[in-house]
């Protein structure tokens, strides 16, 4: 298997993991600890993955933002502003942990995110046609 199919295939898994994790609505810290963690999974998994499709490309790109502003440029990605939001969170949900912070934060990543996340793994399988 190729690596970036197995990194599409780790996308799929871990969006499957947040989908089913905001199935329920949270009602204790480990459920919002638990969520943010597969928030931190899908985001890492869809930089990775967008950063092999640029690579074959021929475009390197060292870090997510770089990734982000490049896959926009070549329209694998779309929504700019959400995604320097989910940036933002990504950052924030790695170096602080507050118990409000986590609830805005899995609110944000239910009502704004999620949806988000879906449309760009489709997008990223469906530039696997190309």
């Amino acid at each position: 298997m190729k690596k970036i199919d197995q990194y599409r295939a780790n996308l799929s898994k871990a969006l499957c993991s947040l989908e089913k994790a905001l199935a329920t609505p949270p009602s204790e810290d480990r459920d919002y600890a638990g969520i943010i963690q597969n928030f931190e999974f899908v985001y890492e998994l869809t930089w990775k993955t967008l950063k092999l499709i640029l690579e074959k490309e021929g475009i390197e790109a060292p870090f997510p933002r770089v990734v982000f502003e490049e896959a926009f440029k070549r329209n694998i990605l779309e929504g700019n502003e959400i995604w320097k939001n989910i940036i933002e969170s990504r950052n924030l949900s790695a170096h602080t942990y507050d118990q409000n912070l986590a609830k805005n934060l899995v609110e944000r990543i239910t009502k704004e995110y999620q949806p988000v996340f879906r449309k760009t793994f489709e997008r990223i399988q469906a530039y696997k046609a190309q």
